[in-house]
């Protein structure tokens, strides 16, 4: 076929597709074809057709997807796909039924690093999907490789393509082959080939293929076998092109050399240990088998199926491999060593090796030649022991030989590591122990967890460490009010032991082995015993449920309560067990210098719910619970007052209390001022009237009181009479919940006690300041209410307004007359006598007015300024302090303002006449009090009383005729001698305001002259504007314009309206008529549009 490409042109690489008559090929033009054979009449015909063209992007490698050669009924079989690689874009595209491309994804490739593709079918686990078989798409460019995984369901039209994961290496790739689902064989620049797992990432193996010598297509892409010039680029790939030279079939690799062909296999796992081993890489070779005996190890080829087989194969191969590695390991021992340089020898060997024992379980290996081959050698025994530690911790080794735990031991006890071996100790069989020397180690360094572990275990005796060690913890409460951080810790340790023990679980691991339920009620029997082992005179009854106790009563109670609910305590025995412990606290807590407050509640808690468990049979003794009750709520127990009322609660929540009467139940709550409790009976009672007191007498719920209050006063939950007694105890202790809370009282009395208001400010005699507070603050929130809901001011009575006037004239005078003035409501009468009582001279003034005794009103004001001003002119006389002299002035000049306020406010009620005869006979007082201080030494105090009488004269400018006064003021002898200087300004004042007013009443004249002259001019251009009729019919008779309705043509007129209606005259008038009575062509308002 040499008429099917050009001859200049080499084909570069050829893959057939699933259809035999066609493959995919590319040349050194950088285009892909599709070549198809087909036979006509038994002739063959040969086409092909370009799907990627190298003017758009040099085409350096296509690879068609095979599927139907490998699984005919994939829904993939009956397509065609090919995916095409440029140096920038990798298009995965659909040949059948027609080309177009499904898939194309970007990225960086060079000429040094071409792309290489390679397609396999692999196995893919989802949630979604489960198992399936679908292709996927290596894409190698350098260093690093892309998998596309493409898949079609059956709705797609289309395949769908999607990136799955991408992997770095550490060189770069120019070619691979898949070997399986997981593996990929990758060659690199240096001829090496690696095996790769792909979910892993790692190199399994590596192959120098140096011998081979490799095949390079480099003439073909260069053009030098074609003598056609090709690309740059192309001929750059074509320095590692092999695309030709590597095949793979069935997970073995086929490559092309120079002196033949050469097959690539990967090696079976006992193959790749061996190489290991010959080139002298021990732990390398035993960290292999290792991975492949855990399973661990990737691409494992030639090992059996058979579990058991297998496990034999890999014990015996790793047995042998130990030997070879410790054999090397002594052998290459530094003979002049240093301790560290040993340590450092044996740190890289002895730790695997021990892994690779425990591995297959060959501990008699492990604890026979291997110990004893390193025993000699003090830093490969320490190193041997130190590694035994984690094995143990983590469970992976159960049981020593006695002498590496003699050994063990020894280390630790050296370097003080109690503690660790401790919890080795409790890890591992006891029969690797040599019990009396293990026994006397534990007891010898306090480890309660060996020594609780051995006797269990190996002895089923719970009492012995039980006891020894309760002691202990009894002398170190004793001892001393902290315990320290150990004693601490023995306490916890032993609460855990009980607990184990009562449950049937191994200490201190919490395993459930099958341990005898004995157990069990031997340590209960051990707490309840009266007395220990050797109990000493003054050792108390039942001494080790008093140190439980005494330590973590809270904890103790509770291990009782969970070991009890186990079926071994619901048959006689179990019952009896628990009533001796009922019996036993109820013993001890009625003993009140034994336990705490807190500790009574536990306990009685915890015999309260052992009484209310189904079945129970417990009983207790009255008369012990009666005397404990009585201990707690003893008056000589001051301290801790909330732990006992705790305790106290606890009891009577539980039940405990049930047989006791409430009365003395309230009785000793009272004495012991347990207010909580109290609240709690009272209200049982209906003792409404007491509640209160148990707020406000508990320092701790004071701030609760008015929450209280609010919850029982305005919920409908209560009674009316109920409330009416929580109203009483208000009202009674109304002083101190003032005190504790203005705001919050004040609000409450508002909301729930307005009508008695008068009682409550009773309640503050003779506390005037309180009351009037109390009084002015029940007013303003009245206020403020009215004006937020918007309702009547009047809702604050007139008794109380009167009340709350009472009491400011008494205590707070000078707000009265601001009060009184800005609100109403008040009896006129009744704070007038108080105002004339207190002497608020502004408010009788006020009042007065109010009632319409003006010239009453005005002399009360006229007296007072004669008043002020005789203290004023005695000041003036005498030679008082500059400072005494500005307050007299500043208070006559106050109520000479005071009075012309007046007179000003009165100008609406009085005629002109009488108004003109109050502004006399103030100026008259004022002359008069000039001419009385003409004899001052002080002129600059004689000129001030001239300062009033003009400022007197510039408030009257306004109200009368002020030149008729000045005439006056000018006449009279005080100003008959001497300059007129204060009298200057009000002069200039005068003839500023006439100045004034002449200005504005001139600008107001020519203003409106200009605005009617406006409107005339534009009333005249409007009239004089042609208006175009809307329709030639009459808007009124509809008739024809042209046509009258009555009289003759010649002088019958029409009517035409700016809007542009038109009306017959006659019409418009009869219009008028008909509707008002009147004309309306004197209006001027169209009929139709009113305008």
């Amino acid at each position: 076929m040499e008429d099917l490409h050009l001859f200049e042109s080499s084909i570069l690489s050829i893959r057939f597709t699933d259809d035999p008559s066609i493959a995919i090929f590319t040349d050194n033009g950088g285009s892909a074809y599709a070549l198809e054979v087909r036979s006509t009449l038994g002739r063959k015909n040969v086409t092909s057709t370009c799907i990627f063209s190298g003017s758009k992007g040099e085409a350096f490698v296509a690879e068609p997807l095979r599927v139907a050669s490998k699984m005919s009924s994939h829904r993939l079989a009956e397509t065609f796909v090919v995916a095409v690689a440029s140096l920038n874009k990798v298009i995965i595209a659909e040949l059948k039924p027609a080309l177009r491309s499904v898939f194309s994804f970007p990225y960086n490739a060079t000429p040094s690093k071409p792309p290489i593709l390679e397609w396999h079918i692999v196995t893919m686990h989802s949630e979604k999907k489960g198992k399936s078989v679908e292709p996927v798409l290596a894409v190698a460019t350098g260093q690093n490789i892309v998998f596309v995984q493409i898949s079609s369901g059956p709705d797609d039209a289309t395949p769908k393509c999607s990136f799955i994961q991408r992997t770095t290496l550490d060189f770069v790739v120019i070619n691979l082959k898949w070997i399986n689902n997981y593996m990929i064989a990758v060659l690199d620049t240096a001829e090496c080939m690696h095996m790769v797992d792909i979910r892993s990432q790692t190199i399994l193996d590596t192959i120098d293929l140096g011998i081979v010598g490799l095949v390079y297509q480099s003439s073909f892409y260069k053009g030098l076998a074609t003598s056609r010039a090709t690309s740059q680029a192309m001929a750059s790939v074509g320095n590692m092109a092999c695309l030709q030279s590597v095949g793979c079939f069935h997970g073995q690799v086929i490559l092309l050399g120079t002196e033949g062909v050469f097959v690539a296999s990967l090696r079976l796992w006992y193959e790749r240990v061996d190489r290991l081993v010959s080139e002298g890489y021990f732990m390398e070779a035993l960290r292999l088998l290792l991975d492949v005996h855990s399973g661990h190890a990737k691409g494992v080829l030639g090992l059996t199926k058979d579990p058991k087989e297998r496990r034999a194969i890999l014990r015996r191969q790793l047995r042998h491999l130990v030997e070879v590695v410790l054999d090397d390991c002594l052998k290459k021992m530094p003979q002049d060593g240093d301790a560290e340089t040993l340590r450092e020898h044996f740190g890289s060997v002895v730790p695997m090796c021990m892994n690779a024992c425990i591995s297959c379980m060959d501990t008699e290996f492990l604890f026979g030649e291997f110990y004893d081959r390193f025993g000699s050698n003090v830093a490969a025994r320490t190193l041997f022991l130190e590694n035994i530690e984690p094995l143990i911790l983590n469970d992976e080794l159960h049981e020593l030989s006695p002498s590496v735990m003699q050994d063990l031991i020894e280390l630790h006890k050296a370097r003080q590591q109690l503690e660790s071996l401790e919890s080795l100790i409790v890890k591992l069989n006891v029969q690797s122990f040599d019990l009396h020397n293990v026994i006397a180690f534990c007891r010898q360094y306090g480890l309660f967890d060996g020594l609780a572990y051995i006797y269990t275990l190996a002895f089923q005796d719970a009492r012995t460490p039980l006891e020894e060690y309760l002691m202990v913890l009894r002398k170190a409460i004793l001892a001393s009010q902290v315990l320290s951080d150990e004693m601490v810790a023995l306490g916890n340790k032993l609460i855990i032991y009980v607990s184990c023990c009562l449950h049937g679980l191994q200490y201190p691991t919490g395993s459930s082995k099958a341990s005898s339920p004995q157990l069990a009620f031997d340590v209960l029997q051990t707490i309840l015993a009266r007395h220990s082992r050797n109990p000493e005179e003054t050792e108390p009854a039942f001494v080790h449920l008093r140190t439980l106790l005494d330590f973590d009563t809270t904890e103790t109670l509770n291990v009782f309560a969970m070991a009890f609910a186990q079926p071994i305590f619901n048959d006689a025995k179990g019952c009896e067990v628990q009533q001796q412990l009922v019996d036993r606290l109820q013993q001890i807590s009625a003993q009140g210098d034994q336990l705490e407050p807190a500790q009574i509640s536990a306990v009685s808690t915890f015999i309260a719910r052992m009484m209310t468990k189904s079945e129970s049979k417990i009983v207790i003794n009255r008369m012990l619970i009666e005397q404990t009750l009585e201990i707690l709520c003893s008056s000589n127990l001051r301290p801790r007052h909330d732990e006992r009322e705790a305790a106290v609660l606890e009891m009577y929540h539980c039940g405990v209390l049930n047989h006791i009467s409430d009365n003395m139940v309230i009785r000793l709550a009272e004495t012991a001022k347990f207010w909580r409790l109290c609240e709690i009976l009272y209200e049982k009672h209906g003792m409404y009237d007491k509640l209160l007191f148990c707020y406000l007498d508990d320092p701790s719920r004071k701030g609760q009181s008015f929450a209280f209050l609010q919850r029982i006063l305005i919920s409908p939950l209560y009674e009316k009479h109920e409330k009416d007694m929580m109203r009483e105890a208000f009202v009674e202790r109304f002083p101190e919940l003032l005190a504790l809370d203005f705001q919050k009282t004040v609000l409450l009395t508002y909301s729930s006690l307005f009508s008695e208001v008068l009682r409550l400010c009773k309640r503050l005699e003779p506390d005037l300041w309180n009351q009037y507070l109390f009084m002015r603050e029940v007013f303003n929130f009245v206020s403020r209410s009215a004006v937020a809901t918007k309702a009547d001011a009047s809702l604050f009575p007139v008794l109380y307004h009167n009340v709350l006037i009472d009491l400011m004239c008494e205590v707070q005078p000078s707000t009265v007359f601001d009060h009184i003035r800005s609100n109403e409501h008040y009896d006129v009468d009744q704070a007038l006598t108080a105002c004339r009582t207190f002497g608020i001279v502004r408010g009788v003034a006020y009042l007065l007015e109010k009632k319409g005794n003006v010239e009453e009103a005005f002399e009360v004001l006229l007296d007072e300024l004669r008043k002020v001003m005789d203290g004023y002119l005695v000041s003036q006389r005498h030679e008082v302090s500059q400072e005494v002299y500005e307050k007299n002035y500043q208070g006559l000049k106050d109520t000479l303002d005071m009075v012309m306020d007046f007179c000003q406010r009165s100008n609406a009620r009085t005629d002109q006449a009488a108004q003109e005869n109050m502004y006399q006979q103030v100026l008259r007082f004022m002359l008069d009090a000039i001419n009385s201080s003409a004899d001052v030494e002080f002129e600059g105090r004689r000129s001030d009383l001239r300062r009033l009488s003009a400022d007197l004269l510039k408030s009257m400018t306004g109200q009368v005729d002020v030149l008729v006064f000045l005439k006056r003021v000018l006449d009279d002898a005080a100003y008959s001698h001497g300059k007129f200087g204060e009298l200057r300004e009000l002069l200039l004042g005068i003839l500023d305001t006439y100045s004034y007013e002449q200005v504005l009443l001139s600008a107001t004249r020519n203003m409106l002259r200009r605005d009617i002259h406006d409107q005339v001019t534009q009333m005249k251009k409007t009239a004089a504007r042609a208006v175009r009729i809307r329709s030639a019919a009459c808007g009124l008779c509809r008739s024809s314009l042209r046509r009258f309705p009555s009289a003759e043509e010649a002088q019958a007129k029409l009517v035409v309206f700016r809007c542009g209606h038109a009306f017959h005259t006659t019409c418009v008038k009869e219009s008028a008529q008909t509707s008002s009575g009147s004309h309306r062509e004197t209006n001027g308002t169209c009929p139709s549009c009113d305008r």
